[in-house]
């Protein structure tokens, strides 16, 4: 979730989002126990959002696959560095065009 801020002494904490979208929610004349689950990425800030509306955290599965990603290729590093080095030299055409 997108850090929220409503009011100018807000903060990023968990209570200032619970009061952000208790806010927004009030505009569309719903309630937080309409919310039947919370989206997002599992930091630590989302869990205890989650827990404050007494709503389940579904984890972001793109985020859980970008960490599994990582994890596996951690191994590679090495050669992904070098990868990448050479893909930023391939940028223009004329050089690409010394590969064929």
């Amino acid at each position: 979730m997108a850090p929220i801020v409503n009011e100018p002494d807000d903060n990023l904490k968990a209570e200032s989002h619970r009061s952000a979208l208790e806010s927004v929610l009030a505009v569309f004349g719903k309630e937080l126990v309409h919310c039947l689950f919370l989206v997002g990425d599992n930091c630590s800030v989302n869990k205890k959002l989650a827990r404050l509306m007494n709503v389940p955290l579904v984890g972001c599965a793109s985020h859980r696959l970008n960490l599994a990603v990582r994890l596996l290729m951690a191994d590679f590093q090495a050669e992904l560095d070098l990868i990448q080095k050479l893909m930023m030299r391939l940028r223009t055409l004329s050089q690409a065009a010394k590969l064929r």
